[in-house]
């Protein structure tokens, strides 16, 4: 009994002594943070017109000279803050002059030494200012440790400094061919992070997709996803035949969407396509590209298995005109008394009803007109719907 007791106040003297340490590390840690937020105030007070200056110069022909003053280490790492975010936010000349003054101000040499000489958070955190300062020379050490590096979260942030610092191409395929071999799966963010590279991207999506490797095409395709030109679909058109479902889809939607005509041949083969999503794509292209050429394309879609498909078919025909609202209208009479019959009818009359309230716009009094005439005259025995002058 005497015994418990003595252990019991041994330990509640145990946990006193350990709640005293604790307290004392928080404030410690609490104190520290309050003095260097007054250092970097009276920093902030103290650097101000030497920033107006910068400013004032920045588009200069020489960049802005150091500031006439010594700098200790946190006011240095307020600069190099300050610095960070204007070399992210300008370009061209500007953003030149604050690499220079970087280098003059001796954080480039500074963070090289660390990203070779330090511990691994050192090293990390002077990857991630040498890449947002772009520092060239610094790329052959980032490479080195992103290829040693184990996977996890600071992974990219080494492989976005390398984009960033890159001197050429090979370097940017560098780094991708590093991480793929890590992990597959974060396409975008890899094409995110190679768009911060100083290189045409274009050209490289574009090589990528003719790599052998899925994982290269699927890089190439998700950077090639918002580029609209011609020469882009015809580099894409291969993959549309690719055995890879998501290959051929992410294909399809670019060259939809790059085209200003679809060859009839390509829409009666995308039309066949067995993934739904890619015949839902192809008419809704043909409906944004206004290709009254195919209305008689689209008819037949309005009866595919698909509900997806044939709703994004009526709702194409609707905007292919007097011509495609008549189809629109003359197939659902035929289907009438079916569910797809049901369906379509029920889709015309809340556009009609939409429509009607839009009546001040031009086009869509035209619009609403031809649809009230020929929903009247196949569909509308019984519902007299009036048109509008």
């Amino acid at each position: 009994m005497y015994i418990n007791i003595e252990v019991a106040i041994k330990f509640l003297y145990v946990l006193i002594i350990l709640n005293l340490v604790f307290a004392v590390v928080v404030y410690a840690m609490k104190f520290k943070s309050m003095k260097r937020t007054r250092m970097e105030r009276r920093f902030e007070v103290k650097i101000k017109d030497y920033f107006t200056y910068v400013l004032v110069n920045i588009e200069g022909k020489e960049p802005p000279h150091a500031p006439p003053f010594s700098l200790n280490r946190v006011e240095q790492e307020v600069m190099q803050e300050r610095l960070n975010d204007m070399i992210e936010n300008f370009t061209g000349t500007p953003r030149e002059n604050c690499m220079e003054l970087c280098q003059r101000l001796g954080l480039v040499q500074y963070h090289l030494d660390r990203l070779n000489k330090g511990s691994y958070s050192v090293k990390i955190d002077a990857a991630y200012h040498l890449g947002c300062m772009r520092v060239q020379e610094a790329v052959p050490a980032l490479l080195k440790l992103l290829q040693t590096h184990k996977r996890n979260s600071s992974l990219f942030v080494i492989a976005r400094s390398i984009a960033k610092c890159a001197r050429d191409e090979q370097d940017v395929k560098d780094m991708v061919e590093i991480l793929l071999r890590h992990n597959k799966g974060f396409y975008d963010l890899l094409v995110d992070m190679i768009k911060e590279a100083d290189i045409d991207h274009g050209a490289l999506f574009a090589e990528f997709i003719q790599r052998k490797s899925n994982e290269f095409i699927q890089i190439g395709l998700c950077g090639l996803k918002d580029y609209t030109q011609p020469t882009v679909a015809s580099a894409v058109y291969r993959l549309i035949d690719s055995p890879d479902r998501t290959i051929q889809y992410k294909a399809v939607e670019i060259y939809l969407k790059s085209v200003h005509f679809i060859p009839r041949n390509v829409v009666q083969k995308l039309l066949q396509h067995p993934m739904d999503e890619v015949r839902v794509l192809t008419v809704q292209a043909i409906a944004d590209l206004k290709l009254v050429a195919y209305i008689d394309v689209m008819r037949d879609a309005l009866l595919d298995e698909s509900k997806r498909v044939s709703d994004a078919s009526a709702r194409g025909l609707l905007l292919l005109g007097e011509e495609g609202i008549a189809k629109l209208c003359g197939v659902t009479a035929e289907v009438r008394g079916s569910e797809q019959g049901g369906y379509l009818q029920m889709l015309i009359e809340e556009e009609i009803k939409s429509l009607s309230m839009q009546l001040h716009d031009l086009d869509q009094l035209t619009r609403y007109n031809s649809l009230a005439y020929h929903y009247e005259k196949t569909l509308g025995k019984n519902k007299r719907i009036y048109r509008v002058v």
